[in-house]
């Protein structure tokens, strides 16, 4: 028994063999679709006769872009932790948006993408490395790679109106959405305006997954409606315009009430001017400024008054003596 266990232990201390290397697959889809807010899983499944064996070290790695070169996105080693234990040490997480959901223990290398987003879009290669301490690792990659396709319903980003030379008007619809929207215009009228005409042309951008819809001179004034669609959903969204006939009244209306104010006022100005007129004119007269007295002038004249003579203060004459003869 105890020489059995030996070489069991001997056995896995040597290189892997070219038998066993052709062993070592990995599988993955060639294609995988999602939608935008999504979690979207990369599933990746490999082949490996020692996968299980707690003296191997399994290492998962995605990479984007391009096979063997590409971007590594995510990375990280399943080890023993314990007696019977594992766990997942990751090295690389971009954004914190990737997890490791599937169990490399038993040849599951599998990904989760969190909330998808529409430029997820692109071509993802799995890669799995199988490596004991102190000797080489046995990788593998799926050359082929799998094609993640991300899908949206559209969604209205904005919309304006654009002015040229003041009196030429488009309305704008911008649109999100993967496959491409189509944009339909709606007028005041309820009236369906044809689809990618002349006057409602649909361009690409700016960005990878936008389109852009333009209504051309619309001829009424009030609410337009924005409608877009595609496989996945619609949406619509209402933008006022006032049209030049429109603005033209209003201009008008403003204008009429400004005469109208003034004629008032003129109108009360002469009334106030007949009544004016019929009471009498009313005269002003401003009160005098009282002046304090000079107290100078006062204190001489009071001195002069005090050194009067007696010959200068008025006396009352004597009676004539009565003669008692």
């Amino acid at each position: 028994m105890k020489t059995l266990h030996l070489l069991l232990s001997l056995l896995l201390l040597l290189p892997i063999s070219e038998s066993n290397r052709e062993l070592f697959t990995v599988n993955a889809p060639r294609r995988v679709h999602g939608t935008v807010g999504s979690a979207v899983v990369l599933p990746c499944y490999f082949t490996f006769p020692y996968a299980s064996y707690t003296t191997f070290e399994i290492t998962v790695i995605w990479k984007i872009g391009v096979f063997y070169t590409g971007t590594v996105l995510f990375n990280a080693t399943n080890r023993a932790k314990g007696q019977g234990d594992f766990e997942n040490m990751v090295h690389t997480n971009i954004n914190d948006r990737y997890r490791l959901v599937g169990d490399p223990r038993i040849g599951n290398a599998s990904v989760e993408i969190k909330e998808a987003r529409l430029d997820d879009t692109s071509e993802y290669f799995c890669r799995v490395e199988v490596k004991r301490p102190a000797l080489p690792a046995y990788m593998k990659e799926n050359n082929l790679g799998t094609i993640l396709k991300i899908t949206s319903p559209p969604v209205i980003l904005n919309m304006s109106t654009w002015v040229v030379n003041g009196t030429q008007f488009t309305l704008v619809c911008h649109v999100q959405g993967e496959p491409s929207p189509n944009i339909m215009w709606i007028d005041p009228q309820q009236s369906r305006l044809p689809m990618n005409a002349s006057n409602t042309p649909v361009v690409r951008g700016p960005g990878r997954y936008q389109v852009v819809g333009e209504l051309h001179d619309p001829k009424l004034g009030g609410n337009y409606t924005c409608v877009t669609t595609n496989t996945f959903g619609n949406s619509s969204q209402v933008i006022y315009f006032a049209s030049l006939t429109e603005g033209r009244s209003v201009l008008k209306v403003i204008i009429g009430a400004l005469v109208g104010s003034l004629l008032a006022i003129v109108l009360i100005v002469i009334t106030l001017a007949f009544w004016w007129r019929k009471q009498g004119t009313m005269v002003f007269t401003p009160q005098r400024e009282r002046r304090q007295p000079n107290s100078t002038n006062y204190c001489e004249v009071k001195m002069y008054h005090q050194q009067a003579t007696p010959e200068e203060t008025s006396t009352v004459p004597e009676s004539p003596e009565v003669n008692g003869h």
